[in-house]
Order: C-alpha cells, then structure tokens, then sequence
C-alpha cells in the first residue's frame, strides 16, 4: 500500500503543474480543502470582475472602431462614385467628339479633292481679283482658326 500513497502524492504534484501551466500563475492551485474555500471564491469572483472591466472596455474600443471603419468605407465608396460619374462624362464627351470627327472625316473623303476656282460673272481685272483674294485671305484666317477641327471638337466638348 505505501506504493499507492507515493502514486497518489506524485499524481498530486503533476496535477498541481498542470494547473500552474493552465492558469500560467505561480501561486499553488487550490487545495482541496474546504477551509480555503472562502478566500478562493472572493478571489475568484474579484478577478472575474477585472477581466469582465477589461473585456467590456475592448469590446467598446472595439465597437468603435469598427464604426469608424463604416464611416471611413462609406466615404471611400461615396468618393469611388463620383469618380464613375467623372469617367462616364469624359467618356460621353469622347464619343461625342470622335463621332463629329469621323463625320467631318467622312464629309471630306466625299469631296473628290479638286478645288474650283469661282470667278465672278462680271470681268473684273486679275489685279481686282488678286487684291480680293488679298483681302479675304486675312479675313479666312482668323475664320480658319475659328472653324478649324480643333475648334470645333472643343466647342463639342
């Protein structure tokens, strides 16, 4: 019989380790008397109340910043939003400007590439011809820079 006491005390001690590990506490684990019950509970109960404190407080701090992280997503897909809007205008103001370009692109491969000099009916002199040609080319060219493609595709946009 003195082997099972030995057992007993042995299996004892390992359990007492075993519950230090658990526990990760240097202190000596509960006896299993019941005169230290008392103290145990009071114990018990106030550690329960600190670690119930400190996880109510994570959790609020938690709580929060969870909130500020729906905030901060919602402003992020509120702004993603507006930049679609952005590319949708952009890309309706480029459709728009390659259709005029390819339709005055089209215009011009239908003219057959001569030019027609236009003379009036009446003779005038080839000094009064050359003089209008003179006048009307200053004229055309600030016509040209108004009707030129480019300001055409900037008035379409």
């Amino acid at each position: 019989m003195p082997d099972d006491k030995t057992d007993l005390t042995t299996l004892a001690a390992r359990l007492d380790a075993v519950e230090r590990a658990l526990t990760d506490d240097d202190r000596d684990p509960p006896s299993n008397d019941a005169s230290g019950t008392d103290t145990d509970t009071e114990a018990a109960e106030a550690l329960s109340e600190t670690t119930v404190a400190d996880l109510e407080q994570s959790i609020a701090a938690l709580d929060r910043r969870v909130s500020e992280l729906s905030a901060e997503l919602e402003a992020v897909r509120g702004l993603l939003g507006g930049v679609q809007a952005v590319n949708e205008s952009v890309e309706r103001r480029a459709d728009l400007a390659l259709a005029i370009a390819e339709q005055l692109a089209a215009a011009h491969d239908e003219d057959d590439g001569l030019v027609v000099e236009r003379l009036p009916d009446d003779a005038e002199t080839v000094g009064d011809v050359a003089d209008r040609r003179d006048d009307t080319a200053c004229d055309t060219d600030g016509d040209e820079a108004e009707d030129s493609l480019a300001a055409r595709l900037r008035e379409a946009l």
